[in-house]
């Protein structure tokens, strides 16, 4: 009598875990870059769309985004070298977000983010 073998082996369930919590592992090392570049670009966004800010000026820009940057608790980034932020017209803004970030996944391999992304804000008045 033949007896066949019905769902997976020690190691391939073995496999399929290992493979799990690499994916897990490197989840948890971009998961929190993503999460601080999602809030930078609420910061700048929400300007366009909450009328309750008031920006007149450039300083004004520049001082929103560095509060907005406490507030979220972006501490890995710097705005001055994530964001260029240039005057654009009468009440208009363009806001570049370029910048690269490194997590260390193994003793010489880093995963690395790049982020490059432009918005045009016109405050609400």
């Amino acid at each position: 009598m033949r007896h066949s073998q019905k769902g997976a082996s020690f190691f391939g369930w073995l496999a399929v875990i290992a493979l799990l919590i690499f994916a897990m592992v490197i989840a948890m090392k971009l998961v929190p870059i993503y999460m601080d570049h999602h809030a930078m670009r609420n910061i700048i966004t929400s300007i366009n769309e909450d009328p309750s800010i008031k920006i007149r000026s450039l300083r004004d820009l520049n001082l929103h985004i560095d509060k907005g940057f406490q507030i979220n608790g972006i501490r890995d980034v710097k705005p001055k070298d994530a964001m260029t932020v240039t005057a654009s017209g009468n009440d208009a803004y363009t806001v570049v977000i370029k910048y690269e970030q490194r997590a260390p996944m193994l003793n010489t391999v880093d995963l690395l983010v790049h982020f490059d992304e432009t918005h045009i804000v016109r405050p609400l008045k």
